[in-house]
């Protein structure tokens, strides 16, 4: 575009200067009046042309980043005209004019979705800026204060002073549980702050939680937990688009004005287009973040049937059976007899067992890593061993435990495991316990775990 646009630039300026040429030849060998009257003439149509020219292309590139920086991409370019360097011209701003509304759309689109996952929390959410403006509460939050809206924390003060001294006073990373009136009922609430930073402001996040009536405590520090990875993935995606969004902006304004196109460089479309598309891609990632935690909020409804479980468990082994081959896995396998039959929803149970016996198998992986660590160990390989067992319990619930030999879970980790989004395999999505902990809970029945560092897990399934 650049390469055309010069090109009629010279042509224009040749073209000027053979008109001044023969005006000042006809001149000088005195030719008629009239001939000399209309090479001026044109001389000056051509001079006009040539200013229109420039104006033209400045009053569109002007009104393009003007509309840019006023967030307006309505604006649309014909590229119907006949100078091949104009339309080139018009092709590149309406394609760097629809980049720029796809990536406005999609950042629309997730921040549409986040702020209603906020509002249908049964977590009380708000965030309050460092001058006390409250930006965002949640249908939730509202509750628990007793108020009907909310503008400034300062308001709370003369409604509830115990919440107002606790959300002001508790620190980034703290949480309080206090006891407070709620619809005139009394409610022990969990309290949790954690700070966010965009650009040059800082906001106070503030989670208030029920925790007498909704959750156990342990799901109490699951959900802020889980409120504190979202808010990580979040970050890691919106702060590089902010910072990104600021750097393309000085290619094209200086002083606070947009540059004229004399101005723009080759190298600053180029960069401009690189830098949409790393844009691009953090979009992608943090609409990929959301489909993962969709799969968590769509448990399918369960179908209840009789499941033969002996039939079931043989039919497991066999579907993991060149795994274990190809690993050298020893699987091993006990049935109750009694336990015979199982009420439940068998897709949704595989579901649940094929995401245990891919962990298990992948908890076998550092054995050889720690023979090959402890010189005092002879065999170069200690064999990985699997076992699946079905039991009855006194209580005529049934058990499916499998267990594993490998390098276990450490104490500090146990309780986040089942927490969405949190992993510690590399590569890992970090939904696969938590996503079977949710269908665990739809077929009535519970998952646990019991685990030693270096000495291997069990994971149960009661139903």
């Amino acid at each position: 575009m650049i390469k055309r646009q010069s090109f009629v630039i010279i042509l224009k300026l040749i073209v000027l200067f053979l008109t001044t040429v023969g005006l000042s030849y006809a001149i000088f060998l005195h030719s008629s009046l009239v001939f000399s009257l209309l090479i001026g003439l044109l001389l000056i149509v051509e001079a006009m042309d040539f200013v229109h020219f420039f104006d033209a292309q400045n009053r569109k590139l002007a009104f393009f980043f003007e509309a840019i920086c006023n967030e307006d991409t309505t604006l649309i370019f014909s590229e119907q005209v006949k100078d091949k360097s104009l339309r080139a011209l018009h092709t590149s701003l309406n394609n760097l004019n629809r980049k720029i509304s796809d990536i406005k759309i999609k950042n629309e689109t997730n921040e549409r979705f986040f702020r209603e996952l906020i509002e249908h929390s049964t977590t009380g959410l708000m965030s309050v800026d460092q001058d006390g403006y409250v930006e965002l509460i949640n249908s939730s939050a509202k509750k628990y204060l007793g108020i009907v809206q909310l503008s400034n924390i300062s308001l709370l003060h003369q409604k509830n002073p115990l919440l107002y001294d606790t959300i002001t006073e508790i620190l980034p990373g703290e949480k309080k549980t206090i006891k407070t009136m709620v619809a005139k009922e009394p409610v022990s609430l969990s309290v949790q702050s954690s700070e966010l930073k965009f650009g040059d402001k800082t906001f106070k996040l503030i989670s208030l939680q029920d925790i007498g009536h909704e959750l156990e405590e342990n799901e109490i520090d699951s959900w802020q937990k889980l409120i504190r990875v979202m808010t990580h993935e979040i970050m890691n995606s919106i702060a590089p688009i902010t910072s990104l969004t600021q750097t393309l902006q000085h290619f094209f304004r200086a002083d606070g004005v947009p540059k004229r196109p004399e101005a723009i460089t080759e190298s600053d479309i180029s960069n401009t287009l690189e830098g949409l598309s790393v844009i691009k891609e953090r979009g992608n990632g943090l609409i990929h973040f959301v489909d993962n935690y969709r799969k968590l909020a769509k448990v399918p409804k369960p179908v209840f049937a009789p499941l033969e479980l002996k039939q079931w468990a043989h039919g497991i082994g066999l579907l993991f059976q060149p795994e274990f081959q190809n690993r050298d896995i020893h699987f091993s396998m006990y049935h109750d007899p009694s336990a015979t039959t199982l009420l439940t929803d068998e897709k949704l149970l595989d579901q649940v067992m094929i995401n245990l016996m891919t962990n298990a198998i992948d908890a076998l992986s550092c054995l050889t890593s720690l023979d090959e660590a402890d010189t005092r160990v002879e065999a170069s390989h200690t064999p990985g061993k699997i076992q699946l067992t079905i039991r009855n319990t006194p209580s005529g619930n049934v058990q499916i435990e499998l267990s594993d030999n490998g390098c276990g879970i450490d104490d500090s980790l146990l309780d986040r495991i089942f927490v969405p989004f949190f992993t510690t395999k590399e590569g890992g999505n970090g939904i696969g316990l938590s996503l079977s902990r949710q269908i665990v809970r739809k077929l009535n029945g519970k998952l646990f775990v019991h685990s030693v560092k270096n000495q291997g897990s069990r994971f149960v399934v009661e139903i």
